[in-house]
């Protein structure tokens, strides 16, 4: 029996996806598990993998067009077996079309309601949070002059209406022919009309009949005009829409509290050193994050409330340690998580890390990587941050936020001596943990930290 490929929910508050490309044709094979086609979502482009093998009978969704979460984008079954009757209602809205209407700022997704497919491991939908984002990530679709659609990244199509550029005449050389913002900055600039006349000024009316002077009017005391804003109004994109409406979510439902902590990284940044001077025959670098995320992994195990979610039955608690990392992009902010982090070794940890950053940032992300996080940290380190909070990514009940790792005095044995600090604050939901088990929580991540040889154990 044929099996009916459905648009994904690869989000927390995923309400519909574009179809960007389909990587096989019709009649093509495909296997379990194999990627057919690339996603959109409100912040970052991944693959969709099939969940049926056989043949791919018919594509129902089109390149380019929006279809709400649930809805049929394909249909795959045996090769002897005949494709089934066309869809005859629902059809999915053109990209073009949807753009107008729920992606403009501010605007909600009028889709119909679709029940949210749940998780093995979980009694709610996963969110990954975090747009990905990658320069190339979130690719949007504008018609051209001849029909045809054009795909373009929102910083390509942002500068080429800047410039007055049509993109229908740039060649794309991202992935799949998609325009990014190099290929419209090398395009030449479009030439202006030249001999258009200018606009002649309309006649000037004849003079009015002359009347009897009037009294002077009655002079109301002057009322303060409203200030009006200046500057341009920039539109909201779909990530940073996505954004808004996940962390007022968030914040309205979780009800966050925060436990902050020193850790001295000396011991843990010492052997960082030896450790990469070990792996550089084999092109392996660990990072502060990785050593981060390794004390993390260690931590859920032993207490594993931070690794659930909330539900109106009961706290349901994950199987998988699935690590969410928030990465930065153009558009906004994506946390694509690190799958089965409980097994992997520390230098599994840094390959895994690696190449998930690699992978948002040309969007070959897979939908569990999306959405499937279970725990989340986010470092601003890099960028000389010391302090400061996350927010957590629904449905995850805690995120790590970590600062840079500094140079600071600090008294040991009644001595001052200099050390490396970091500084790290837990957000925890208060509904699935207290303040003493984000305490407890957070001094076994320093516990680890400050004795780092354990964690290779």
């Amino acid at each position: 029996m044929a099996t009916d490929l459905t648009m994904p929910q690869m989000g927390y508050d995923m309400q519909e996806g574009t179809v960007v490309r389909w990587l096989k044709d019709e009649g093509a094979s495909v296997e379990l598990g194999e990627p057919i086609a690339e996603i959109e979502t409100d912040k970052a482009v991944v693959e969709f993998e099939s969940y049926a093998a056989g043949i791919l009978h018919r594509i129902v969704a089109p390149e380019g067009t929006v279809v709400p979460v649930g809805q049929v984008i394909a249909v795959v079954g045996a090769e002897d077996e005949a494709p089934a009757d066309p869809i005859p209602s629902d059809e999915p809205a053109p990209a073009d079309e949807a753009v107008d209407g729920p992606a403009e700022m501010g605007a909600e997704t009028e889709a119909e309601p679709v029940a949210e497919a749940e998780p093995e491991s979980a009694a709610i939908p996963l969110e990954a949070p975090a747009h990905a984002p990658p320069a190339n990530g979130g690719q949007e679709v504008v018609p051209s002059p001849d029909d045809r659609r054009t795909f373009a990244t929102p910083a390509a199509r942002k500068i080429a209406e800047e410039r007055g550029i049509d993109l229908a005449t740039v060649d794309g050389t991202g992935p799949g022919g998609r325009i990014v913002k190099e290929d419209v900055l090398a395009a030449p600039e479009p030439e202006v009309e030249a001999g258009v006349p200018p606009m002649s000024a309309p006649p000037e009316p004849p003079p009015a009949p002359s009347m009897p002077p009037t009294p002077p009017p009655v002079i109301a005391p002057e009322v303060a005009a409203e200030s009006e804003p200046s500057g341009d109004l920039v539109p909201l994109s779909r990530m940073r829409q996505q954004i808004a409406r996940v962390t007022i979510r968030s914040k309205s439902e979780k009800p966050h509290f925060y436990v902050t902590t020193d850790i001295d990284m000396s011991q843990a940044m010492a052997l960082r050193q030896q450790i990469n001077q070990t792996l550089a025959d084999e092109g392996v670098r660990v990072t502060v994050n990785d050593l981060i995320i390794r004390a993390c992994v260690h931590s859920l195990k032993v207490y594993p409330k931070f690794n659930s979610y909330y539900h109106e039955e009961g706290i349901q608690e994950n199987d998988a340690i699935n690590v969410g990392v928030a990465i930065a992009i153009e558009e906004g902010l994506i946390v694509p998580a690190m799958l089965d982090c409980g097994e992997k070794s520390l230098k599994e940890l840094a390959q895994a890390s690696r190449d998930l950053a690699e992978r948002a940032a040309n969007g070959t992300l897979r939908p569990q990587e999306y959405a499937g996080g279970t725990f989340a940290v986010s470092n601003l380190g890099m960028f000389g941050i010391s302090n400061f909070v996350a927010i957590i990514q629904p449905p995850q009940s805690a995120v790590l936020a970590v600062g840079a790792v500094r140079k600071q005095p600090v008294v040991r044995d009644d001595q001052v001596v200099v050390s490396e600090i970091m500084t790290v604050t837990l957000s925890g939901d208060h509904r699935i943990v207290d303040g003493a088990e984000g305490a407890q929580f957070v001094n076994e991540v320093k516990r680890l930290l400050e004795s780092p040889l354990g964690m290779l154990v």
